[in-house]
């Protein structure tokens, strides 16, 4: 007896519990509903319109669950509760902390994109319990800045919105942070909820700094550093006395007392001394111009020195130095012309035949003997040309306060096909190697002249075209004026050396051209060694 009546409580207690746990009495579509579509639409993470399933039941707190499509959003309806569920949902796990948990509920259809779906569900009921609490109201402090410290009966709580219930009562509270002043004051706290709204007045201000005749002045405050150069605008301030310094390249430093007041920002602009003079200096157009031994510009500057004594230099190759001191006092402007004077030399020619016309550098110069004065210093392609002898072409230099003389003997030029000797004499043709081989090194040496005169003249002129390059980008340089000085001078120093090698070369290709020339001739010469008289045949 005592076992069936133990079978029966078992059987009823396994009955209420699962009476309670929630289950789905039924589950249909609603196509005319349009809430979905039209009334109240949500979209997934994937931009698609959710479907609704309105859960209807009578009772609240529920928790839904749809595995990893996840729910979108539920809301809290009359009656019955909305669950927004991206489409293609499979199933819905349904709980509740006192009506127990149904998992895994299968759709029996589809579900699909803004559709509404009803789900009529069967649970247990809630018993509310009515316990004994505590009194209390919230209270809620927020602070502006929203970083400030916030203080409750002396007692620090909070950094930013302080929020908590407190017992009905008075209290104190203070809200401070750096650079603003403090706010504090007394609370009531009753039956309703008590916010306070502590806006804190700045304790600091702003500086927009300028500086008069030129911007670009590097900025002070209190000994630090501003990041950028005026006109610039400080960091806060604290309200009070502060000192403020500027100081420019050219320019007098200036500091100044300032006064900085709450909230405000003031303007404060300083008057730049100007510490230099400003200066302008013309030579010749190729002219370098040197200040106190260093580079520049060429043909003119214009710029600032500061007070003193300079020394200003313009050279030029084949010139005097044109030198001058000068003495800079501030303020005042000063327009300087340093123009270096040409150097000058002379040279005396002379031709054994006398009467040979002269051209230096294709210019006609008289005839032989003769004294060429005021030449300008430095290299000159001479030419002599006497009729019935040989041309002279050579290079010469002239050299400053000195007469370089030149002697020449002019070289017979016999007629083509002329036979000098004996008539009737049969030609005993001996090839002369010695002559054979001293044209073929001639040859090669010319050779090797021409192409070391091309690539030094190359290299030359490459180097000219950079110097003038970087000398443009020097002028207009405000950064790196320093780098471009220094490809300059390099520049300015390879170039000459170039020409003065390709000028050597030439030089010696045309020397080695007339010995080849020469060789050439005496090589295709017939000799006749009839009566032991010497006689060439010249073609």
């Amino acid at each position: 007896m005592m076992r069936k009546i133990l079978f029966l409580l078992l059987l009823l207690a396994f009955s209420m519990a699962l009476f309670a746990q929630p289950a789905v009495k039924s589950f249909r579509r609603l196509p005319n509903d349009m809430d979905a579509r039209v009334a109240a639409p949500l979209t997934d993470q994937n931009g698609d319109i959710c479907a609704i399933i309105k859960v209807v039941t009578t009772q609240t707190g529920f928790s839904f669950d749809c595995g990893l499509v996840g729910i979108v959003k539920t809301l809290q309806k009359t009656s019955e509760i909305w669950v927004y569920v991206p489409y293609g949902a499979k199933r819905i796990s349904i709980s509740h902390p006192q009506l127990g948990f149904m998992r895994d509920y299968m759709f029996p259809q589809p579900i699909e994109k803004a559709t509404v779906y009803e789900l009529v569900l069967i649970s247990g009921t809630v018993v509310t319990t009515v316990q004994e609490t505590i009194v209390s109201q919230w209270l809620v402090i927020t602070p502006e800045p929203p970083d400030a410290m916030v203080y409750l009966n002396e007692k620090f709580v909070k950094n930013g919105t302080y929020q908590a219930k407190l017992k009905p009562g008075s209290y104190t509270y203070r809200v401070e942070a750096p650079k603003y002043y403090t706010e504090a004051g007394k609370i009531e706290i009753t039956d309703a909820k008590t916010e306070v709204n502590a806006i804190l007045k700045p304790a600091f201000g702003f500086l927009l700094i300028t500086t008069e005749p030129e911007p670009g002045a590097k900025v002070i405050v209190d000994g630090e550093t501003l990041d950028e150069t005026s006109p610039c605008k400080s960091s806060p301030l604290a309200s009070g006395s502060h000192t403020v310094q500027v100081i420019k390249d050219n320019y007098q430093p200036v500091a100044q007392k300032v006064t900085v007041r709450d909230g405000v920002t003031d303007t404060v602009k300083l008057l730049l001394t100007p510490n230099f003079a400003d200066i302008t200096i013309k030579t010749l157009e190729n002219a370098e111009i040197f200040i106190d031994n260093g580079l520049k510009g060429k043909g003119s500057w214009q710029g600032r020195l500061g007070s003193g004594v300079y020394s200003i230099e313009a050279r030029l190759y084949r010139y005097a130095t044109a030198k001058k001191d000068i003495e800079v006092v501030i303020g005042e402007e000063q327009n300087i012309d340093l123009f270096p004077a040409p150097i000058f030399g002379s040279i005396d020619i002379i031709t054994t035949p006398s009467g040979a016309a002269i051209k230096l550098n294709g210019k006609e110069q008289g005839k032989t003997p003769n004294t060429i004065n005021n030449l300008q210093i430095g290299d000159y392609e001479l030419q002599l040309t006497k009729k019935g002898y040989n041309d002279i072409n050579k290079p010469i230099t002239i050299a400053e306060g000195k007469t370089t003389e030149l002697n020449e003997a002019l070289v017979v030029s016999g007629p083509a096909g002329t036979i000098t000797g004996k008539a009737g004499a049969e030609p005993d043709i001996k090839p002369n190697m010695k002559l054979n081989n001293d044209y073929n090194k001639y040859r090669k040496s010319k050779n090797f002249w021409l192409v070391s005169g091309l690539a030094t003249l190359s290299a030359g002129a490459f180097s000219y075209i950079q110097s003038g390059k970087y000398y443009s980008e020097y002028q207009n340089s405000t950064t790196d004026a320093d780098a471009l000085h220094q490809k300059v001078k390099t520049f300015d120093t390879v170039y000459p050396i170039c020409f003065a090698l390709a000028g050597v070369s030439a030089f010696e290709f045309i020397i080695k051209a007339g010995k080849q020339g020469k060789a050439k001739k005496q090589t295709l010469g017939l000799t006749y060694n009839e009566t032991g008289v010497g006689m060439v045949y010249h073609f």
